[in-house]
C-alpha cells in the first residue's frame, strides 16, 4: 500500500517536529503565549491549503498535489534549523503547515479513489504518528547525550523529518495515475458545510479542546519528571495503539463512531488534569487513542460515502481542523500562562462536552 507508506512517513515527520516544537520555541526565546502564537500560524497554514488544494485536486487531479506537497514538505522542515527567534520560527511553521496541507487531502481522495479502504490508511498515519514520537524521543535525547550546543538535539529531530519527506517523495513518483471523477466544486461550498455540520462543528471544538492541550503537553509532562525520552515513550503509547484500533473500524456505523470518540474525549481531557506523575497518562494515553481513532476514521467515512466531492469535503475537514490547530495553540497558551496547565484541560474537556451536544442534536 504506496499511499500508507506515504502516509507513515510524512506523519511520522511531522509528528518528530512538532513534539517538541514548544520546547524549541521557548529555547529560541519564545514566551508561553508566543509558543501558542507560533502553533497557530502553523494551524492557519494548514487551514488553508487543506481547502484549496482538496478542491483544486477534485478538479484537476490527485497526484501532482501529493508530490508538489511532499517536495515543499521536505524544504520546509529542514528550514526549521535555520530559525534564530520565534518571528523566524514562526514563519518557518507557518510553510510547514502550508506545505502539508498540499498533499495530504488528495492522498486521502486517491486512496478512496483506488478502492482502499480509509480505516487502514488512517491506521498507517498513525502508525507514523507513533514511529514520529518514538524516533523524536530517541534522536533529540541522543543529541542531548552527545553534543554541547543546546539546539542540536532539535536540529537532529528537523533533518529527520526531511530525509522522511524525501523517501516519501520517492514513493510518491512510483503512484500510478487512478481514474478520479472531475467535479466542478463552488470556490466557497455552502451546501457541502451544510450537510456535513455535524461532522465538521464537532471536530473543529473537539481539537480546539485537543490542541489547547497538546501546545502545552510536553512542558506540562517535563513538569511532572518526564525525560525527553519519556515524552516520547507517552505519545508513542497513544499512536502506536491507534494503528491496531483504526483497522479494526472499517464496517462499524461512521455516525455512530463520531459520537463514541466525542463523548470519550472529553473524559481523557479531564482526566489529564488529575494526575500527579507522568507516569498515570500512559494508561490514558491507550483511551486517547481509543477517542480518536473513532472519531477520526467515523468522519472520513462519512464523507466519503456521503458526499460525491470526496477531496472537498476531506479537505474542509482538514480545514475545520486546522482552525483549531489555529485556536488551540493560541488558547491554550493563553490559558495556561493566566491560570496553569491544568486550566487548558478543563477547557478542553468543557468545549467538547458542546461538541457532543450539536453531534447528538443533529442525530
Amino acid at each position: 500500500m504506496k499511499a500508507g507508506a506515504i502516509l507513515l512517513l510524512g506523519y511520522a515527520s511531522a509528528m518528530m517536529s512538532a513534539i517538541f516544537m514548544p520546547n524549541y520555541s521557548q529555547a529560541l526565546g519564545a514566551s508561553s503565549f508566543e509558543v501558542g502564537v507560533i502553533g497557530t500560524a502553523y494551524g492557519v497554514a494548514l487551514l488553508l491549503s487543506s481547502y484549496l488544494f482538496g478542491r483544486a485536486s477534485d478538479i484537476s487531479g490527485r497526484r501532482g498535489f501529493v508530490l508538489l506537497g511532499l517536495a515543499l514538505a521536505a524544504v520546509a522542515h529542514a528550514a526549521q534549523i535555520l530559525a534564530f527567534d520565534p518571528l523566524s520560527l514562526m514563519l518557518i511553521r507557518a510553510f510547514a503547515g502550508f506545505a502539508m496541507g498540499i498533499f495530504t487531502p488528495p492522498l486521502i481522495a486517491y486512496t478512496h479513489d483506488a478502492g482502499e479502504k480509509l480505516g487502514n490508511l488512517a491506521a498507517f498515519g498513525s502508525l507514523g504518528w507513533a514511529l514520529g514520537s518514538l524516533l523524536a524521543g530517541i534522536v533529540a535525547g541522543a543529541g542531548e547525550h552527545y553534543f554541547a550546543q543546546p539546539l542540536m538535539p532539535y536540529w537532529l529531530v528537523f533533518a529527520l523529518c526531511s530525509a522522511f519527506f524525501l523517501v516519501s517523495l520517492g514513493i510518491a513518483l512510483t503512484l500510478p495515475e487512478v481514474a478520479s471523477p472531475r467535479i466542478e466544486v463552488p470556490l466557497f461550498p455552502l451546501d457541502l458545510i451544510r450537510r456535513n455540520y455535524h461532522i465538521y462543528l464537532p471536530n473543529l471544538l473537539r481539537h480546539t479542546g485537543a490542541f489547547a492541550i497538546w501546545i502545552i503537553f510536553p512542558l506540562y509532562l517535563a513538569q511532572l519528571g518526564a525525560s525527553k525520552l519519556w515524552i516520547g515513550v507517552i505519545y508513542f503509547a497513544n499512536t502506536f495503539s491507534q494503528f491496531f484500533i483504526m483497522r479494526r473500524l472499517n464496517l462499524a456505523s461512521p455516525a455512530r463512531l463520531v459520537v463514541l470518540g466525542t463523548a470519550l474525549s472529553m473524559v481523557v481531557f479531564f482526566s489529564y488534569a488529575l494526575v500527579d506523575s507522568y507516569m498515570m497518562v500512559l494508561p490514558i494515553q491507550l483511551f486517547l487513542a481509543l477517542s480518536y481513532s473513532l472519531l477520526y476514521v467515523g468522519s472520513l467515512r462519512y464523507l466519503t460515502e456521503n458526499n460525491p466531492e470526496t477531496a472537498t469535503s476531506v479537505g474542509m475537514l482538514g480545514s475545520f481542523i486546522s482552525v483549531s490547530m489555529a485556536l488551540g495553540p493560541l488558547l491554550g497558551g493563553a490559558i495556561s500562562h493566566a491560570y496553569g496547565y491544568e486550566a487548558s484541560m478543563y477547557f478542553a474537556s468543557g468545549i467538547t462536552f458542546v461538541a457532543l451536544l450539536i453531534n447528538l442534536s443533529k442525530r
